[in-house]
């Protein structure tokens, strides 16, 4: 049975308008978040790192630990079928947190 992916990319949605979505991530250690597909080219900034695994609930056995630290700041453009983020899980020690910023357009030029 193959998971579907959810269209919620952080823990809440902090804020929204025509221009961005920008979201929470929060997870303490051994919480979770679904498998989620971004289709936004996005920012994130990190507040609180953790260890956090990427992994198939389909098959466990494949997954990936990405260490985030304090104040990392990366851009991750998306492309038209979509990004998609295996289930994670903090299996760190450390409560993770950070913000997701998804740009849905660009400014419009004056």
């Amino acid at each position: 049975m193959e998971t579907k992916s959810s269209e919620q990319v952080g823990s809440r949605l902090l804020f929204e308008d025509e221009r961005i979505r920008l979201w929470e991530l929060s997870v303490a250690p051994d919480e979770s978040l679904d498998e989620h597909i971004h289709r936004l080219n996005y920012a994130y900034f990190v507040t609180q790192g953790g260890l956090l695994r990427f992994a198939d609930v389909d098959n466990p056995s494949e997954f990936n630990d990405v260490q985030f630290t304090d104040n990392q700041v990366a851009f991750i453009p998306v492309s038209e079928e979509g990004r998609v983020d295996k289930r994670l899980t903090n299996v760190g020690e450390n409560h993770h947190r950070n913000y997701i910023i998804e740009v849905k357009k660009a400014a419009s030029q004056s």
